[in-house]
């Protein structure tokens, strides 16, 4: 079935409480919706789509004012926002109740931004127990990047039903509400820009597996991002929202897991390197979430792993992340934390590798803001080929009660670095190298900040230095282990690296 949507915001398709709608055999859509949804599902509920099947033929142009299509006629404009402000806004009165009041100022349906709105999936309001199981969505074989899907889903805020709201009715808890209680399982995504974009409470994200992805671009593979880089820098999931205001609007409650992002990268970074106009770029992950979990995620996108929003009570577990900062001129570690601040964060048993030749940027960014609280990063181990600089390469963790250990191989020298961290006391160690044969030497260096003294254990004596450098010549054959415990009158913190020599 070919369903013509195109720029035509009348022809989008609403999904209305207690529907169930299943694919069998060979069934198929195949869409064309450009800058507006082909689906809507809004302030609707106890709706179930299983084992569809869908193709994207279209293609989003670079210029974001492309027109639109209204009772027979095109109009110049923005066919997101004619979408939003006439059919969403008309739908949402015939088929809700809620009567937009206008005597106080202009009020429609709440804007969700350019690029949600290109959405094939566009879910808003109090829609709750949405189930998509077993969807595939996906462009031709032979799709450029240029003829991707924009947007996966969109999810966001809308006015409640059955209500009167005007320009001044406020933003809480009691007039307007966020998708809740959907779960998107066994989905397959091949040649997206978006998986996932919005805000949304008690979800579950659950064997989502991505292949091909890009950025806009037009069918040379230039004007990345498009003209003036409106698009959003694309994501699988993008989760974003403020701690602030009503915690009713928070996202909260999210599970992703069992996620693989094959990380096919279809045309350049959006980003050129210095000079350009930084816009952000498409790594896999991006969340700001409170009482959420990541779990057992996997990204290949040379762009990076995740952006790491502001959150209270986000635990990311099991994940690994391959990158190339080649790829993307340098620009951005492959793991950041742009936000502030963070509350209760934890992430355990993080593998991140930076396959280009040398690496500039730390792969992990800075989490600098004094007000952080209860940051953990457990087991975080980080492989580059070059560590193009004499510093060590850990991120700045701040804050209060946090708790860091983290290992980081060198691969041209063979290098190990050591960092661990409690409270304010931090201990990092570092052996060049870290593998060698009996007669080397391998040079040891450590420090230590806010500490006023540190123990030694495993192969060094108990006496140690807050900080200081050795060079050790390996008599035998063994893994030896050098422990370094530095303490303040509040804390301890160590670390061990271990040395290995073979015959």
């Amino acid at each position: 079935m070919n369903i013509k949507v195109g720029t035509d915001i009348e022809r989008t398709i609403f999904i209305d409480d207690d529907t169930t709608v299943e694919f069998t055999g060979s069934g198929k859509f195949t869409i064309d919706d450009v800058q507006i949804p082909a689906f809507v599902i809004a302030d609707s509920s106890n709706i179930n789509l299983v084992d569809w099947n869908v193709e994207y033929d279209a293609s989003l142009p670079v210029n974001e004012s492309i027109g639109y299509e209204y009772n027979g006629q095109f109009n110049a404009g923005k066919a997101g926002n004619a979408f939003n402000d006439i059919r969403l806004t008309q739908w949402l009165t015939a088929n809700k109740a809620i009567v937009f009041d206008r005597s106080r100022g202009s009020v429609n349906s709440p804007w969700a931004g350019t690029s949600n709105a290109c959405a094939v999936f566009f879910i808003t309001g109090d829609s709750s127990n949405v189930a998509v199981t077993g969807l595939q969505l996906y462009v031709p074989a032979k799709a450029g990047g240029d003829h991707f899907i924009p947007v996966a889903f969109a999810v966001g805020i809308n006015f409640k039903r059955s209500q009167t709201v005007t320009a001044k009715t406020p933003r809480t808890g009691q007039y307007y509400a966020l998708p809740q209680n959907l779960t998107f399982s066994n989905v397959r995504l091949d040649g997206t820009y978006m998986g996932w974009v919005g805000s949304l409470r008690n979800s579950v994200f659950e064997n989502i597996v991505s292949e091909r992805y890009g950025d806009l671009q037009d069918a040379n593979g230039k004007n990345v991002g498009g003209l003036g880089k409106w698009f959003a820098p694309p994501h699988l999931f993008y989760f974003n929202y403020e701690l602030d205001g009503d915690s009713a609007l928070f996202n909260a409650n999210i599970q992703i897991k069992h996620v693989i992002d094959s990380g096919v990268r279809v045309g350049k970074a959006r980003d050129a390197g210095v000079g350009d106009t930084l816009s952000g770029y498409a790594n896999s992950l991006k969340l700001g979430c409170t009482n959420c979990s990541v779990d057992d995620y996997e990204s290949s996108r040379p762009d990076g792993l995740m952006d790491v929003l502001s959150s209270d009570g986000l635990t990311i577990s099991n994940a690994t992340g391959t990158y190339n900062s080649a790829f993307i001129n340098n620009m951005y570690p492959g793991w950041r934390f742009p936000s502030a601040s963070y509350k209760n964060v934890k992430f355990e048993n993080i593998t991140l590798t930076d396959t280009a030749p040398s690496t500039f940027q730390g792969p992990i960014g800075n989490a600098a803001v004094a007000a952080n609280q209860g940051l953990t990063l457990s087991n975080v181990n980080v492989s580059v080929n070059k560590w193009d600089h004499d510093t060590a390469p850990f991120p700045v963790i701040a804050g209060t009660e946090n708790s860091v250990a983290m290992n980081y191989s060198i691969a041209n020298n063979q290098s190990q670095y050591q960092k661990s961290q409690t409270n304010t006391v931090e201990v990092e160690l570092v052996a060049v190298p870290a593998t060698l044969k009996v007669g080397q030497s391998t040079s040891l260096r450590w420090l230590s900040r806010a500490a006023n003294s540190c123990s030694g254990s495993g192969a060094w004596g108990p006496s140690v230095a807050v900080s200081g450098s050795a060079v050790v010549k390996m008599a035998t054959a063994g893994t030896y282990k050098y422990t370094l415990a530095c303490r303040n009158a509040g804390s301890t913190s160590s670390t061990t690296l271990s040395v290995v020599v073979s015959p």
